[in-house]
């Protein structure tokens, strides 16, 4: 069983709502459903966009629109994409584990610009092989289309904020 609890203001169990153990993205709804009621409230329009994004994925939808400039970068150690060459990435992730899904397990930034969240992904490849791993990722959106996304490795969270700020940071006058 999975149990989704409200916490109050002092700190205490104000709600619990349970889920059957398959019921994972449903689950994963109602958290982000409230998320965006409480304190994604201010920032909506980018959290729904991200909402957007994540089901897309899980759908395993590779062709949702985006900008036409685009922008996406793997800094990870063991760089799985070049630059721009994230969709046949994905596509092939979708290959090797029909069943991949991603997950949002934790938002370390958000903004009108975008978000910096944890992700965790789970799988099973078709040899029976399962996978779990997580990874940061930066989203940055023009309106509700993506514009820039950039996957860093979970223990790089300090790099990731600091180019998150970078872009959000008003331009410079002159």
């Amino acid at each position: 069983m999975l149990i989704i609890a409200e916490i109050d203001t002092d700190e205490r169990i104000a709600a619990q709502i349970a889920f059957g153990v398959d019921d994972v993205d449903a689950a994963f709804a109602e958290l982000d459903a409230r998320y965006l009621a409480g304190e994604a409230a201010a920032y909506s329009r980018t959290w729904s966009a991200v909402t957007q994004v994540q089901t897309a994925y899980n759908r395993h939808e590779v062709s949702g629109p985006t900008t036409e400039d685009w922008v996406n970068i793997d800094h990870r150690r063991a760089r799985a994409f070049a630059p721009g060459d994230m969709m046949p990435y994905i596509r092939a992730t979708y290959d090797v584990a029909p069943d991949v899904q991603g997950h949002i397990e934790a938002v370390h930034r958000l903004s009108n610009l975008g978000t910096v969240i944890t992700e965790v992904v789970t799988g099973t490849s078709q040899e029976g092989f399962d996978a779990e791993w997580r990874e940061i990722g930066l989203f940055a959106f023009a309106g509700e289309l993506p514009c820039r996304f950039e996957m860093f490795d979970e223990e790089d969270l300090d790099a990731a904020l600091a180019r998150f700020d970078e872009l959000d940071r008003p331009p410079l006058t002159q």
